[in-house]
This record gives C-alpha cells, sequence and structure tokens, in this order.
C-alpha cells in the first residue's frame, strides 16, 4: 500500500465546496438526504493516516456562498465534534470582500459554481510554507468517492514523477455504480470539448470529483485562471499539460453516484460549460479550421438548440465509446446543425 511506502515528512491538503448542502452534511436519521458527509469523509482520512506520524493531513471546507450557511453548519459540526485541528472552513465571500487576487474576476459569489471556491481552497492551502512534499487534493462534498482511495493518486506523484493525479471513472478497471442515465449527455459534451481542447491526449474524465496536484503545479496553474464555474477542471488541467507535458495520470477508481440533493443535475450545466471552454480554446490555443468551426457554433447555441441535438446525437457519436473521440472527428459542425433544425 503506497501510504505504507511514504517515509518522508508529508503534507495532505484535501478540499471540498459546500453549497446546498445543508441536508446532506446531517445524518441520514436527521434527514432523508442526510449523509452525515463530513464526519465520515474525517473518519476516511484518520483510518487512512493513523499509525502514519509523517503524514499530516487537513480537510479544507469552502463555502461557496451557500443561502442556507452550509459552511456555517459544517462549523458546528466541527466545533460540536472537536475538529478543529484538523478541519478549517473557509467561506470565499469572505475572500472576495478581502479582494483576494485568487478570487479574480469574481465580485460576487453567485459568479461562482464549484470552480472559485475549489481554487480558493487550494491557494489557501499552499500559503504556509512547509518543507515537505505538499500535495492538493480536491473531492466532492458527497460520499461518492472514498476517501480511503487517495493512496491511488499519490502513488504516480510520488513514484512516477506525476504532477497531477486524476481519478478517472471511464477505464476499464474503475467501479461505477450509477443511478439514473447522463450518458448521452456526457459522451455529446466529451465529444464537443475534445475539438477544442488538444493537450489532453486521452483524458475523458475531467469531471470527476477526485484530483491530486503537487504544490508546486498548483501555485502556477490556480492564477489568473478564467473559469470559476463548472468547467474549471478542464482549466487546471491544460494548463498543467502547458507547463509541462504529458504531467497527468489517470487513475481507475470505485465511484458510487450521489444524485439525490445533487447540486448540479438540476441546473444541467453542458451549455455553459461548452461556451466557458470555448474561451479557453480562444485563450490557451491557437486556433484552427475546425476547432474555429466548433467554437463558433457552441458560442451560437442556446438551450433549446442544445435540447435538440440531445434529442437527436448522431449515431456516430452514440455508438463510440468516449475515449474514441481523442481521434475520431467525423461528426461535423454541419451534422450537428442539421439535428437541431
Amino acid at each position: 500500500m503506497i501510504i505504507n511506502e511514504i517515509k518522508g515528512p508529508i503534507t495532505i491538503s484535501v478540499i471540498f465546496a459546500v453549497y446546498k448542502e445543508h441536508t446532506r452534511i446531517k445524518k441520514n436519521s436527521e434527514h432523508l438526504h442526510g449523509e452525515d458527509f463530513l464526519r465520515r469523509k474525517v473518519a476516511q482520512l484518520e483510518r487512512l493516516f493513523d499509525n502514519h506520524s509523517n503524514i499530516h493531513w487537513e480537510l479544507i471546507v469552502v463555502d461557496d456562498g451557500c443561502p442556507e450557511n452550509s459552511g456555517g453548519i459544517a462549523q458546528s459540526v466541527i466545533d460540536n465534534d472537536g475538529l478543529g485541528d484538523k478541519v478549517k472552513v473557509l467561506f470565499l465571500e469572505e475572500a472576495i470582500e478581502q479582494n483576494l487576487s485568487i478570487t479574480k474576476p469574481l465580485s460576487s459569489t453567485k459568479e461562482s459554481q464549484k470552480g472559485g471556491a475549489i481554487v480558493y481552497g487550494m491557494w489557501h492551502a499552499i500559503q504556509q510554507p512547509k518543507d515537505e512534499d505538499h500535495i492538493v487534493i480536491y473531492t466532492d462534498a458527497d460520499l461518492s468517492t472514498h476517501l480511503g482511495q487517495i493512496g491511488l493518486l499519490l502513488d504516480p506523484i510520488l513514484n512516477q514523477k506525476k504532477s497531477v493525479a486524476i481519478g478517472s471513472r471511464r477505464e476499464k478497471n474503475s467501479i461505477v455504480i450509477k443511478k439514473g442515465t447522463r450518458n448521452t449527455r456526457g459522451k455529446l459534451f466529451i465529444y464537443l470539448w475534445k475539438r477544442l481542447i488538444p493537450n489532453l491526449g486521452d483524458i475523458i474524465d475531467t469531471q470527476c470529483g477526485f484530483k491530486a496536484f503537487r504544490k508546486k503545479i498548483a501555485a502556477q496553474i490556480i492564477e489568473d485562471i478564467i473559469e470559476k464555474k463548472f468547467s474549471f477542471d478542464i482549466e487546471l488541467l491544460l494548463k498543467a499539460e502547458l507547463v509541462k507535458n504529458n504531467s497527468i495520470a489517470k487513475v481507475p477508481i470505485a465511484w458510487i453516484d450521489s444524485e439525490q440533493a445533487s447540486t448540479t443535475v438540476d441546473l444541467q450545466p453542458y451549455l455553459p460549460m461548452l461556451k466557458s471552454i470555448v474561451k479557453m480554446y480562444r485563450k490557451y490555443f491557437s486556433p484552427n479550421k475546425m476547432s474555429d468551426e466548433f467554437a463558433s457554433f457552441i458560442e451560437s447555441l442556446n438551450p433549446d438548440d442544445l435540447n435538440k441535438i440531445l434529442d437527436n446525437i448522431p449515431s456516430e457519436i452514440l455508438e463510440r465509446e468516449s475515449y474514441e473521440f481523442t481521434k475520431y472527428n467525423g461528426v461535423l459542425v454541419s451534422d450537428l446543425i442539421e439535428c437541431k433544425s
């Protein structure tokens, strides 16, 4: 086990954002959607790092401007359970009010959807000077990914000299327990962003909430990012690859869907995410004809257009596996225009 092989001092910072998590943070006996996720995350980390005095860990909760005060509820759990030595709550709103540069260009938490909170949490984690290795990890508030799998992320960073390791639900050895269906939407999303972002190679699952970064690369990529909403993951990854090619390791993980009280399912964020990815393409990459056509097409779409395309996704996309979209580009903009006609 990789954790047992770590001999030198190391700091592990684990970050997650909370927004409308006021029900899931409760125990199941207190609310139908209750997962008791804060206490359970602490328990997972304690069990993982128990008897490893060389490993210092911390859990950072970042309130993303939750109107139900998820951050305040988390702080109450911390105070009541005496977790203050390991767990800290941050509030993105306070960081914006303090005009911290890491929050730019946000003027309000209403302009953030997870990304602003996670990036602020990453920034906070790396501020304290530490001589030892420091790995910054972010995850989701729910319990979809058990933190006992952190060793899977640490292995390629510590033993293969990778800068970043990302959990992936789309590897052959991944274990996914999923309710409902989001697969067709996901396939179209992947096909489209693959036409715009050329440097992520065979990376498919950009949205899995389980990623680890060396402190050095985290410090380099979190500054001046343009995306503080749901597609921030893609910008962090593409920037990491621009700093150092082939610096990201994919790691198959076990993942259990947790759609009850999800803060993303109801928002159906694919269209705004794609429009944000167009902005990334225009900022970070030299233009080429095909990518320009897809970028302009995505910019022209409205929600009704996207819904029509989702109802008529070309079979060439539906019948392929997502990993094929790295090289397959047979569906053209003209084909997608027909789908929404």
